[in-house]
């Protein structure tokens, strides 16, 4: 807005010397450029752009994940912007005998294209943290159960506080293949904090390593721990018991745009990166970050490092790639789904034949609040119930547009009957329960397969 007549006899001397300045600078500048080619100028431009810019921390998480995979050389100028595969397991040794050290020997120990995945995650998850202190890494596994065993071998020995409500596959590898190593889990439930300090306080006596497993919201029943308030729970108990207390999140549901674990406290963070990371149902690889700034994180990760490349089951170069192109979607796709998941939880929250819906949410959901602390967005995933499984299912037998099928984080709604294919000794989900993974589909669409399916449902249980 141009300032009033009257008010402009009052500008100081300091504004009118800036002013002064300003318009020397800029006739100096039109007279520069005019002097020079148009590619002189460009050049010029570039130079002067890229001493003054910023580091990561200038960007948000949308833009660098937009941008993720794409490595700029600036001695040739026309990088391309698209990662490469390199498909390659081995490479030339030197005449010398001696490999770079940071070239590459073998597609076990380290591959050009799951190098480039693992620092983008690195970066996506370290976001807002102080980085100097060397000894935080990333590393990716052929699939989410490979990082899931990776961490536990890792801390041998340890006992795992693991959710009541997480996915069976972790309990599953915990009780039929690790516990026989010495690997032995407790389950309590993580949103009650005084279950954990409790269950804290009676192994101290008995394991000098105890692990506090979060998964946040859980799998299926979305239940949301408060994850600063476990790691500062944890620290504490950590000093006045003298046990090692490692605190791991399973932020499958909610990638790095919804939640920062590792900001939060914890020393690692993991995913199934099959699903939001992916996000096409295409790949299979697990990821697996440890926070720079905690002790432990310093110390699991070259362990992890370790493992990953002395057991080998490593991501594969075309997964890795597959999954630095799905991150490059991952904010807006991640924005839709968020959004309609809201939509429906709150569609289906309204309907008379639903008896409970879990999503964090809805202002109902228990530990609301805590996600409004520690969530941008709620997430693409949700859960309700029915009265009994046949209902379930007959809701499940009427839809059409959404698919029945198991895995999450993908462009297509998947609806799954979580009991019917847990564990027999180990259900922990309501018999009447169905999953939902919302996609990118309109709305609308989803609304009214939902409807006819649970109108079918309603007909079908009068009869």
């Amino acid at each position: 807005m141009m300032p009033c007549i009257q008010n402009r006899a009052v500008v100081s001397s300091g504004m009118r010397c800036a002013f002064k300045k300003r318009v020397s600078y800029n006739g100096q500048r039109k007279q520069n450029i005019s002097s020079l080619s148009a590619p002189e100028a460009g050049k010029k431009a570039y130079k002067m752009r890229q001493s003054q810019k910023q580091s990561d921390k200038g960007y948000s998480l949308d833009t660098m994940l937009a941008h993720a995979g794409i490595e700029t050389d600036h001695s040739r100028f026309n990088s391309p912007l698209s990662p490469a595969l390199h498909m390659s397991t081995t490479y030339e040794r030197p005449p010398s005998g001696e490999y770079p050290s940071d070239g590459f020997i073998y597609a076990r120990e380290s591959n050009p294209t799951r190098k480039l995945l693992e620092m983008e995650v690195y970066r996506l998850e370290t976001k807002g943290l102080c980085k100097d202190t060397i000894g935080g890494t990333t590393t990716a596994y052929a699939s989410g159960m490979a990082a899931v065993n990776a961490i536990l071998m890792a801390c041998p020995g340890a006992h795992v506080i693991l959710p009541d409500d997480c996915y069976h596959g972790v309990s599953s590898q915990l009780v039929t293949i690790l516990n026989q190593h010495g690997i032995q889990h407790t389950m309590v439930d993580m949103t009650h904090i005084d279950m954990i300090e409790s269950t804290i306080q009676n192994l101290a006596s008995q394991n000098t390593k105890i692990i506090v497993w979060m998964e946040t919201p859980s799998n299926p029943l979305a239940k949301v721990t408060d994850i600063e308030l476990v790691c500062r729970l944890v620290q504490h108990q950590e000093t006045q018991l003298g046990v090692k207390l490692v605190t791991i999140v399973d932020s499958t549901w909610a990638p790095p745009l919804i939640t920062l674990p590792l900001k939060l406290g914890a020393d690692m963070v993991m995913h199934s990166a099959t699903k939001y990371f992916g996000g096409h149902s295409d790949l299979t690889l697990g990821i697996v970050t440890t926070s720079p700034t905690t002790q432990h994180g310093r110390e699991l990760g070259p362990k992890l490092r370790e493992i990953q490349t002395k057991i080998g089951a490593v991501a594969s170069p075309f997964d890795s790639w597959l999954c630095l192109r799905g991150l490059r979607t991952l904010s807006v796709r991640l924005r839709q789904q968020c959004k309609t998941a809201m939509e429906l939880a709150t569609f289906l929250n309204d309907h008379a034949f639903v008896t409970k819906v879990h999503y964090p949410g809805l202002p109902l959901h228990p530990q609301h609040d805590v996600a409004c602390k520690q969530m941008t967005q709620f997430g693409g995933m949700l859960s309700f119930e029915l009265q009994d499984a046949a209902t379930a299912f007959a809701v499940v037998g009427g839809l059409d547009l959404i698919k029945r099928a198991t895995s999450l984080g993908g462009t297509e709604t998947l609806i799954e009957h979580r009991a019917s294919i847990e564990p027999p000794d180990r259900v922990t989900s309501p018999t009447g329960l169905l999953r939902l993974s919302v996609g990118l589909e309109e709305c609308t669409d989803l609304k009214e397969d939902l409807a006819i399916a649970l109108h079918i449902a309603q007909e079908i249980s009068a009869h």
